[in-house]
């Protein structure tokens, strides 16, 4: 299982590459080396999305990404730092795991981007059709809160402090049972000492925006994805509110996938690991924390390369 390193790329030592890689690595060397420029470079226009990936061409790199990375124009506005600091032109595609990852077998894109633990992801590194993860980012869920926050969870110290006083204040804490608020949701329930459900605590399956309804309905809570609760903002008049926390239980982490090429993928892999590169670097993983989303004061996005190995 190799590694990947977070040097620059002129001067990675590309152990593990195979030789057709190694070649195509060599061939981008020249363009990846402009990359430290790009990291300080003030965002040109932000790159364009699209809804089906182009064909393969070596000055392109077609990026894929689940839509909560780019929540705010976080992701338009790395990518824009990347352009202007490189000779590669970055085109997005936004999309569910099963249809990115679809799309990469295909040859359709050279590097994803994805929340780690996705099966779809395991799935297309355990078949060696894309170099080991590299950890990028982490995005946020948040406690969807009533207008009056009845259990003043806005000032709590973290999330367990917010489940804690929603619980001793009874107030309706309605569980999204989506697997991952679910699990997040148990994990604090377990945390905050398991206190006793009756009067508060409602679990009648709902998940995604039925939940969320269901907490406004009722004056209180639940806990959901920023990025969903945003496009359910847009879809319809709410009076909720997302109460962000930067408790790391509210994080989950997004992972990038270097797509590998093949007889049958024609992929810009050195376009590919340039981008991967610049995301790793120190001074856009500075970017990702100071960024904020025009609705929110605190962090919505969290830099995560520094779990990834250092040499």
């Amino acid at each position: 299982m190799d590694s990947y390193p977070t040097q620059p790329p002129a001067k990675l030592p590309y152990r593990g590459l195979r030789r057709r890689e190694l070649g195509l690595v060599a061939a981008g060397a020249a363009a990846a080396a402009a990359l430290p420029a790009a990291l300080a470079a003030t965002p040109a226009a932000a790159a364009e999305p699209a809804t089906a990936a182009p064909a393969h061409h070596p000055d392109t790199v077609r990026l894929g990404t689940v839509p909560a990375a780019g929540t705010g124009g976080l992701l338009d506005q790395l990518v824009a730092s990347f352009q202007a600091g490189s000779r590669y032109r970055v085109v997005i595609t936004a999309g569910d795991a099963a249809g990115l990852f679809a799309q990469a077998r295909a040859g359709d894109l050279d590097l994803v981007l994805g929340h780690l633990g996705l099966t779809e992801l395991a799935d297309f590194v355990s078949h060696r059709a894309g170099r080991w993860p590299q950890l990028v980012l982490a995005t946020s869920f948040a406690f969807i809160a009533a207008a009056d926050d009845p259990a003043g969870i806005r000032d709590a110290t973290d999330a367990v402090d917010a489940l804690t006083r929603i619980a001793q204040t009874q107030s309706p804490f309605v569980v999204n049972n989506l697997g991952n608020p679910r699990f997040v949701t148990d994990t604090l329930w377990y945390a905050a000492g398991e206190p006793d459900q009756t009067g508060w605590w409602v679990d009648n399956g709902l998940s995604g925006p039925a939940a969320a309804r269901a907490a406004e309905q009722l004056g209180g809570y639940t806990i959901w994805g920023v990025h969903p609760f945003l496009a359910f903002e847009q879809q319809q008049e709410t009076s909720l509110q997302a109460v962000l926390s930067t408790d790391s239980l509210l994080q989950r982490v997004v992972a990038s996938v270097v797509v590998r090429p093949s007889w049958t993928r024609r992929v810009n892999l050195p376009g590919a690991l340039a981008l991967q590169q610049f995301l790793l670097a120190p001074q856009t993983q500075g970017t990702i924390r100071r960024f904020r989303h025009p609705r929110f004061a605190l962090p919505l996005f969290w830099p995560a390369a520094h779990h990834n190995a250092h040499e």
